[in-house]
């Protein structure tokens, strides 16, 4: 959305290598977000559960920047699995 936006982020939990959670503790977006691993037959299932709530100018458009947030996150996780499936870019 053409702002830039840091944050500083803290694990929380740390159970590897099945689950992490992290959550900001500073930053325009108040955010905790889990990441699960779960081993299958032809592979690894991840699933990712977040919440989040904005401010500052993100406050302002935040049903734009949620839906901006997850497309970006939708992209790169495909590009995250086309690397580990393929091992090039």
């Amino acid at each position: 959305m053409g702002r830039k936006a840091e944050a500083t982020i803290e694990v929380i939990d740390w159970d590897p290598p099945r689950q992490a959670t992290m959550r900001t503790i500073n930053g325009p977006v108040e955010m905790e977000i889990t990441t699960r691993f779960e081993e299958q037959e032809d592979g690894t299932l991840l699933t990712i559960n977040g919440q989040a709530e904005f401010g500052g100018f993100f406050k302002v458009a935040e049903g734009l920047a949620g839906r901006q947030v997850e497309k970006n996150m939708k992209s790169d996780l495909a590009s995250l699995k086309r690397l580990l499936e393929n091992g090039s870019s």
